[in-house]
């Protein structure tokens, strides 16, 4: 029996409407609202025993936003140093849904924030993503795992996966030199960590992004703000006050361009069909997920900063709109919208074959209620 608090249920149904299929949907919960104590898993870090950052539970339902500039850490998850992870589970399967905007399923959110308000450089932790269907059905994270693809990861991932030792002794050279980042979760003595190690590029506290329209790093998790709940315009000031988390921290930003577009509210979403073996580099092939796994990336000290932490305050489900898909622009997806010019549906900054198979996944699944992958 899982632990949890279950805030909705949820199910994908058939239905016959009008005497056609539809691809029918009940509400799905929203957010990661399964986890256990043992799903938590920090390295050494400087709050790892500190209350406000160290309880799995707080990374589970909606997130709580600050805004482009200044976070908001009441609900914040730290990791740690490299290695250091959590899991969260989904009472329902996140599903590979055709229409969700821009094909992504699934949004991490961290306290990631930009440094003078410039997108292009931001205090942020990278971490690493991983998913796992509960294929044996018994509620447990002990299935195959497989890591989204991001270009910052080796090809194939499982090209740089180092463990590193830490002990709780000060009169060694094993870190954590200072013994009170050692987690009193783990016991007396030592224990190693492991996990995809990024590059060098991500040791450092505060970011860089080397382009000012693409990000670097898609599908990482913890480099791009979250936002207050109704700010609908990245401003860091609320303009719809009357907003609901279930719909507004559902909504995904493009994790190709940089800054936060207007009617998302930020975070690293991802698309399942991003994930790969870790081994082979090969497409996982997965319908949908239903745990999700966040690593500390960066191996690193950032001097008074202390050491790379990923922190982790949420993960939602991307709400599904067809009309995005409306290519036609006459508030209808239809068989019209396949014969319309492309436009960029993935908000990559590039209109190319992609689009059009978004689009046309997008009109199957509306029209003949079948979820083509």
């Amino acid at each position: 029996m899982r632990e949890a608090t279950v805030t909705m249920l949820a199910v994908s149904v058939w239905a016959c409407v009008g005497g056609t299929q539809a691809w029918a949907r009940t509400p799905g919960v929203p957010f990661a609202d399964v986890v256990l104590p043992s799903w938590y898993a920090p390295a050494p870090g400087q709050f790892v025993n500190t209350p406000q950052f160290n309880d799995p539970t707080r990374a589970i339902g909606a997130p709580t936003g600050g805004g482009p500039t200044a976070p908001d850490n009441t609900s914040q998850l730290t990791l740690g140093g490299f290695g250091g992870s959590v899991v969260l589970g989904f009472s329902a399967p996140v599903f590979d849904d055709p229409l969700n905007p821009m094909g992504l399923d699934a949004i991490v959110f961290g306290n990631a924030f930009y440094v003078n308000a410039n997108p292009i450089r931001r205090w942020a932790e990278a971490g690493v993503i991983e998913i796992s269907r509960d294929v044996n059905g018994n509620g447990l994270p002990d299935d195959a795992w497989y890591v989204i693809r991001s270009p910052a990861l080796a090809d194939p991932p499982v090209g740089a996966q180092p463990s590193v030792l830490w002990d709780d002794d000060p009169f060694t050279m094993t870190p954590p030199l200072n013994p009170g980042w050692y987690p009193s979760g783990v016991g007396a003595g030592s224990y190693t960590t492991s996990g995809l190690l990024l590059a060098g590029v991500f040791n450092s506290i505060v970011l860089e992004n080397s382009d000012a329209l693409l990000e670097d790093a898609p599908g990482l998790a913890d480099l791009t703000p979250t936002l207050a709940l109704g700010d609908t315009d990245a401003d860091g000031v609320v303009e719809d006050p009357a907003a609901a988390p279930e719909d507004f921290y559902t909504r995904p930003d493009s994790p190709f361009l940089v800054g936060i577009a207007a009617g998302s509210a930020g975070g690293a979403a991802f698309d399942i069909a991003w994930a790969v073996d870790a081994l082979t580099g090969m497409p996982a092939g997965l319908d949908g997920f239903d745990f999700v796994r966040i690593t500390t990336g960066p191996n690193a000290l950032a001097g008074a900063f202390g050491e790379i932490s990923t922190e982790v305050d949420a993960i939602a489900r991307v709400s599904p709109d067809p009309l995005w898909y409306d290519e036609t622009g006459d508030g209808v997806l239809d068989i019209e919208d396949l014969y319309a010019a492309r436009t960029d549906v993935r908000r990559d900054a590039t209109v190319d074959g992609i689009d059009e198979q978004l689009v046309r996944r997008a009109v199957r699944a509306q029209l003949d209620g079948v979820p083509a992958r």
